[in-house]
């Protein structure tokens, strides 16, 4: 949507992608060097609430990457990929899953379209992890401590449908 919340103290995700897995995993040679794992979200449509979209995305690009195998070369010091060699799975420490309710006064509505966030009071975004634990939590909105129970028990009832989906993906993949 046209609409990006500039008052959200950080890019949607930036500290989470540091906390999904242990930066040591991405290491090839100690001090020296690392593997760089860029990830591009193209959103092609936005009807609305694309964050979520884009962090199911993240989680799945993340869920099955695998980083091949490499060695030095003596001579030179330099790294190069082995293509013979056993890849590894980047291991994760959870999954993030996000998702977003609009705020119509004392109401919820999850998934907001577009046009349902251009007329909404507020928003509320949840990361929830695998282990259903809150790891980030933005809202533009003052609820009411009912209204913010009721919404994070659907939050986490939602996250665990959309986890189940992930996980049955990863495996055909």
């Amino acid at each position: 949507s046209s609409g990006i919340n500039a008052e959200w103290p950080l890019r949607p995700g930036e500290t989470l992608v540091t906390d999904v897995t242990d930066l040591m995993e991405l290491c090839v040679v100690p001090g020296k060097v690392v593997w760089c794992l860029n990830l591009d979200i193209v959103c092609i449509n936005d009807d609305g609430n694309v964050l979520d979209a884009a962090v199911l995305a993240l989680s799945a690009a993340l869920n099955n990457c695998w980083l091949p195998a490499t060695h030095v070369i003596e001579e030179t010091g330099r790294v190069v990929v082995d293509p013979e060699g056993e890849k590894t799975k980047l291991e994760l420490k959870f999954i993030p899953i996000s998702v977003t309710l609009s705020v119509f006064d004392d109401q919820t509505l999850p998934d907001p379209s577009e046009d349902e966030e251009k007329i909404q009071c507020g928003s509320l975004t949840c990361c929830i992890d695998d282990q259903s634990k809150i790891r980030a939590m933005w809202s533009s909105a003052n609820l009411a401590d009912d209204v913010l129970s009721a919404a994070l028990i659907y939050v986490k009832k939602r996250a665990s449908v959309l986890l189940s989906v992930l996980q049955k993906v990863s495996k055909t993949s």
